[in-house]
């Protein structure tokens, strides 16, 4: 049991560094039962992440354009600095960051063993699924990386 108390701001700028492309992800804190990630940009994602356990954003700097793709159809929710949104589970999103330095918190659970989550690429024009990889992700600097190199290689 950790009891000692984190400065947030001072652990973004100690961190700030990481959160730049390619990655521009960095876990704070993992758990029990939730995985803290602080998110900065910009990225260029192509994919959408079906997570079938709700996720928690917290906009902490710049903008961030979730997009979504509900019963077939393209949405987006825009999130500005200290704004929050809930997203439900089981719902393809793809969050684009386009600022240089922006900032954000997302909270998601953690996978229980067996728990699968899919990443998913929609034609750009008319949102009809043209791949899906359905997996179980422990790690995700492990896990991930073959799934976009397949899909990239054979685009």
């Amino acid at each position: 049991m950790n009891l000692q108390s984190t400065d947030f701001r001072q652990w973004i700028e100690q961190n700030r560094h990481l959160l730049k492309p390619p990655v521009g992800n960095k876990t704070m804190a993992v758990g029990k039962d939730f995985i803290v990630m602080i998110v900065g940009g910009p990225n260029a994602r192509t994919d959408y992440h079906v997570d079938p356990y709700e996720e928690w954003f917290y906009q902490l700097e710049g903008t961030i354009h979730v997009d979504l793709v509900v019963d077939g159809k393209p949405e987006s929710v825009t999130i500005g600095p200290g704004e929050t949104w809930l997203l439900p589970g089981n719902t393809p999103h793809s969050p684009q960051r386009p600022e240089p330095g922006s900032v954000g918190l997302v909270i998601e659970r953690v996978r229980e063993e067996g728990t699968l989550e899919k990443f998913q690429w929609y034609c750009p024009t008319c949102t009809t699924l043209v791949h899906e990889v359905e997996l179980q992700v422990r790690d995700i600097v492990v896990d991930l990386p073959p799934v976009f190199t397949a899909f990239y290689e054979n685009e």
